[in-house]
């Protein structure tokens, strides 16, 4: 299905309040073998002013003309909002709040910022001109299909599980007066990481999803990730037999090896040092025929190509020079062949991309109303973070939490009583490549991949 793509016009640079942002200042700047929490202690008002301090080192400010844009953005939508909602969004760029993104149905008020519903029209115009200078134009599209469109589907089904209103927003670090900043949205089926640092600029881990991932909700016609289904559907029917063989999984299983955390107020299992070298597998790209590489491609496209253009070209370098280690598995159901309309899976690895994409089948209220390749889930990361100079998952800021191992972070997830358990599961199930850590929040025990 053709897309039409939904581009909202500029925000006029009216202010209501003037807020002075003060953070991560030069002279405050550390660099440590510790790693940092924002406390209360860290977050002040007086008056309309507002001070976050920080003791992250981070970078100079860009001189990249298209970051100086998004970073103006930015500071115009911070100006925008009210004390108070400025104090709920903002800490600094080693808070905890960065890895604990996930999947569950977001209301009953179980993720960290401030909300969708919590905005003015304008207001919220304004943060979604700055996905568009941070997403592609197809990027942002799906964005836009899946908290507007599939998700308004949803609300309709029922409206205190599912809302366009409960997508929420984190901004880390100042862009005031610091290179290195971001923020995060996060919400049932899209959670992105927008993350800049000097002159680099990512958005991963970006975890995807829709159910339904094609419909129609208001009169406008929704196909979130024809691209992702129809583009690797082509692939697949370019193998020969023995390319086949060496890409087809024996698995039965769908599940994403490497998505969002298994509940609320997890961290995300595969920040930093996550081993991926275990899924160096399947049909490798140097295998390949011509045309197979050529299709392989254009689906790893698809999924770098969400980041605007100029950044994406950084990314897609650092990928094309390893194009040779890449590797491609599917898991089709057995006995049939796959279609748009049948329950598939497939990953891609390559040192700089991990893309998978999975049909989750349809669940709860929607078991009966949605058919099971309808419910669609797709992860994207940098599986060899932090080594990559541009950045891997979290970019740069993975230093952050990863001074001190995983372990340490993980620890004080386990102790820290502000971590909000969900009455919502995950609509899936995590496959286990991860060791099973066991840990409590609020004296709730619970057991997840880790």
């Amino acid at each position: 299905m053709k897309k039409t793509y939904l581009i909202l016009t500029g925000l006029p640079m009216l202010f209501l309040v003037t807020l002075l942002l003060t953070s991560c200042s030069d002279e405050d700047s550390t660099t440590s073998d510790t790693t940092y929490e924002t406390t209360d202690d860290d977050i002040a008002e007086d008056g309309d002013s507002f001070i976050l301090d920080c003791s992250t080192s981070d970078a100079e400010q860009s001189a990249n003309t298209e970051i100086e844009t998004m970073r103006q953005a930015v500071v115009d939508f911070r100006n925008y909002l009210s004390t108070s909602l400025l104090e709920e969004v903002s800490v600094c760029l080693d808070d905890e709040r960065f890895y604990l993104w996930h999947n569950t149905p977001a209301n009953n008020d179980n993720r960290d910022g401030i909300t969708y519903g919590d905005l003015s029209d304008d207001q919220l115009v304004a943060f979604k001109d700055i996905l568009q200078l941070f997403l592609s134009a197809g990027g942002y599209q799906k964005v836009y299909e899946i908290t507007e469109l599939s998700e308004g589907w949803l609300h309709d089904v029922q409206s205190t599980v599912w809302d366009p209103d409960f997508y929420s927003i984190d901004m880390f670090g100042d862009p005031e007066t610091s290179g290195s900043w971001g923020f995060q949205l996060d919400g049932h089926h899209c959670a992105i990481n927008f993350l800049v640092h000097g002159d680099n600029v990512s958005i991963v881990p970006a975890f995807l999803g829709g159910e339904p991932a094609a419909d129609t909700w208001n009169g406008i016609e929704f196909d979130i990730f024809s691209d992702e289904r129809d583009l690797a559907l082509n692939l697949y029917n370019s193998l020969d037999t023995s390319e086949l063989a060496s890409a087809s999984s024996t698995s039965s299983s769908h599940s994403l090896e490497v998505g969002p955390a298994d509940m609320n107020g997890d961290p995300d299992p595969y920040i930093g040092t996550y081993d991926y070298s275990g899924f160096a597998t399947g049909l490798k790209y140097s295998d390949m025929s011509a045309t197979a590489q050529a299709n392989l491609i254009l689906v790893m496209q698809e999924y770098v190509y969400n980041l605007t253009d100029n950044f994406a070209d950084v990314w897609w370098t650092d990928i094309i020079e390893n194009i040779d280690d890449t590797y491609f598995v599917w898991i089709n159901d057995s006995g049939t062949s796959p279609t748009a309309t049948s329950q598939f899976y497939y990953r891609i690895y390559n040192p700089y991309l991990w893309a998978e994409f999975n049909t989750e089948g349809s669940t709860g209220a929607n078991a009966n109303t949605i058919a099971d390749y309808n419910h669609v889930h797709t992860i994207t990361r940098i599986p060899n973070n932090p080594s990559t100079d541009n950045g891997g998952d979290y970019g740069i800021f993975a230093y952050l939490i990863n001074q001190d191992g995983p372990k340490t972070l993980l620890e004080h997830y386990a102790l820290a009583d502000h971590h909000k358990s969900s009455k919502f599961k995950f609509d899936y199930q995590l496959a286990a490549k991860a060791k099973i850590t066991t840990h409590t929040h609020d004296g709730h025990t619970h057991s997840h991949e880790g």
